[in-house]
């Protein structure tokens, strides 16, 4: 494995995603159940879709990062969200407490990389 691909699979792993897990744009939002999102109270709504649009970013960004590695400005767009992921980790270690709100999102991530 190259060192490009071991650093791009310790940010994933950051993130607490699989590297098949960042394949499509708006793919995150699309596998959340609109059923399922309204059992969960406002707050947690708000955060999925929040979720939802910074996995959309990060999927965009994925993209380039595996077609052009050495793009700068996009290696920048990395480290932003990177950022943001460690900022929302910590509503989400909260929400997830909460069993189904952990069931819902768990479901998302695995709807998204089983069709990924």
């Amino acid at each position: 494995m190259s060192e490009h691909q071991s650093t791009r699979r310790r940010f994933l792993k950051l993130l607490g995603l699989s590297v098949g897990a960042v394949a499509s744009t708006n793919a995150f939002a699309s596998f959340i159940d609109k059923e399922e999102i309204k059992k969960l109270n406002p707050e947690q709504q708000e955060f999925m879709m929040r979720y939802g649009k910074w996995m959309d970013e990060l999927t965009i960004v994925a993209r380039v990062q595996k077609t052009n590695p050495d793009d700068f400005d996009n290696q920048k767009k990395m480290m932003i969200l990177g950022t943001k992921a460690q900022e929302l980790q910590p509503e989400l270690s909260t929400y997830m407490k909460d069993e189904t709100f952990a069931l819902i999102f768990k479901e998302s991530i695995k709807r998204l990389s089983n069709e990924i």
